[in-house]
């Protein structure tokens, strides 16, 4: 009986010093989790701060298309001037802005949102920022140049591009609503828009 007593004293004994044994690691363990965590922090906060300092935005807000002109480094930017009526209904610019190499005006041609650029050719021969593939393509001689034209209806131009010999130019025109993807410009409405935009 006293054996039996001794050894389930020692099970005990060996059980609670194994028990005590594992707290020190757990809190080791425990401890040494949050460590690399700090360690991350700062260094992905150094890399999300010079992601935003190498990325930040290169626009700047200016009050007219000269403004632009000069803020970008192409010379001179002229659009056509407000209210302008066009087959699609009057012209308003709400803001100019430039970055190096590019100027640009933002306004609406009737309902729709109108963007126009003006960039260095040799930057880029698309200046307009806008990626998307459309279901159609065409050329039209407008002002003189030749001007390529793109859409998702047949002869309804959505992006508008067009080289001089050291500018590239764009003009994107963007529907509301449900007509996003399809409203665009006719090729009067082209024309007088490439007319007045130099």
């Amino acid at each position: 009986m006293k054996k039996m007593m001794m050894f389930a004293l020692t099970a005990i004994l060996t059980l609670g010093l194994a028990a005590c044994g594992s707290k020190p690691a757990s809190q080791s363990a425990s401890q040494s989790a949050p460590e690399p965590a700090p360690e991350a922090t700062p260094a992905n906060a150094g890399n999300e701060s010079s992601n935003s300092e190498t990325i930040g935005n290169p626009w700047t807000d200016v009050k007219t298309p000269e403004e632009a002109a000069d803020g970008a480094g192409v010379g001179y930017f002229t659009v056509p001037e407000d209210k302008t009526e066009t087959p699609r209904g009057p012209i308003f610019w709400n803001t100019f802005r430039c970055m190096k190499g590019v100027a640009e005006a933002q306004g609406s041609i009737g309902a729709a949102s109108l963007t126009v650029r003006k960039g260095l050719k040799q930057d880029s021969t698309d200046v307009s920022g806008d990626y998307t593939e459309y279901k159609h393509s065409w050329t039209q001689k407008a002002d003189d140049w030749d001007v390529s034209c793109y859409g998702n209806e047949e002869g309804s131009a959505m992006k508008m591009t067009w080289l001089s010999d050291n500018f590239s130019y764009s003009i994107v025109v963007r529907g509301q609503g449900d007509i996003v993807d399809t409203y665009g410009i006719d090729e009067e409405t082209v024309s007088q828009l490439v007319a007045g935009i130099q």
